[in-house]
C-alpha cells in the first residue's frame, strides 16, 4: 500500500459478545510487523448505565505491554482509571470521541484502527465472532488516529 495508512472501523451493538478473541486478535496485530498497528481506540458505552468506556493504543501501552486490554475488559475499576486516562490525552482528539460518542447508545462500542498494512484476517475474524461488523476501511494519510480526525470523523 503506498500513500497512507489503513483506517479501519467496526461497529459492535448491544448483542455483541466480548470473550477476550478481540482483544487477542489486537495483541497479535501489535506483534505482526506486516500489519503495522499504528493506532487504536475503542469506545463504548455501558449496556445497563450507558458510562462511557474508552482506551487507546497509547494507553494500552502505557505498561509496556497490551496486557492493561485485558484489565480493561475485565477490571471495572481499572476501565474506568484507563478511560480517564485516554480522555485526558491528546493521543484521540477530542472532536473525534465526541463524534463516537454521539453515535453509540447504550451497550454499543466501536473499535477504531489505523494499520500500516492492509490485511488483518484474526482481526476480522475476532470482529465477527464478536458479533460485529467492519463499517469503514479507507486509505488515509496519517500516522496517528489523532493525524486521522478528519477522515474518522467523517467516516463516523
Amino acid at each position: 500500500m503506498t500513500g497512507g495508512a489503513h483506517l479501519r472501523v467496526y461497529r459492535f451493538d448491544v448483542d455483541s459478545v466480548f470473550e477476550g478473541a478481540l482483544v487477542g486478535a489486537v495483541e497479535r496485530l501489535e506483534a505482526d510487523p506486516g500489519a503495522g498497528l499504528l493506532d487504536a481506540l475503542f469506545v463504548a458505552r455501558d449496556g445497563a448505565t450507558g458510562e462511557l468506556q474508552a482506551i487507546d493504543l497509547a494507553t494500552a501501552r502505557a505498561d509496556g505491554t497490551l496486557s492493561a486490554l485485558l484489565d480493561f475488559r475485565l477490571d471495572l475499576g481499572r476501565r474506568r482509571a484507563m478511560t480517564r486516562r485516554t480522555l485526558a490525552t491528546d493521543a484521540v482528539s477530542a472532536a473525534v470521541l465526541e463524534t463516537i460518542v454521539t453515535r453509540l447508545e447504550p451497550g454499543d462500542a466501536v473499535l477504531v484502527l489505523l494499520l500500516g498494512g492492509e490485511r488483518a484476517p484474526a482481526l476480522d475474524d475476532a470482529v465477527a465472532r464478536a458479533g460485529g461488523r467492519l463499517v469503514v476501511d479507507e486509505v488515509v494519510s496519517a500516522a496517528t488516529l489523532a493525524d486521522a480526525a478528519v477522515p474518522v470523523r467523517a467516516a463516523l
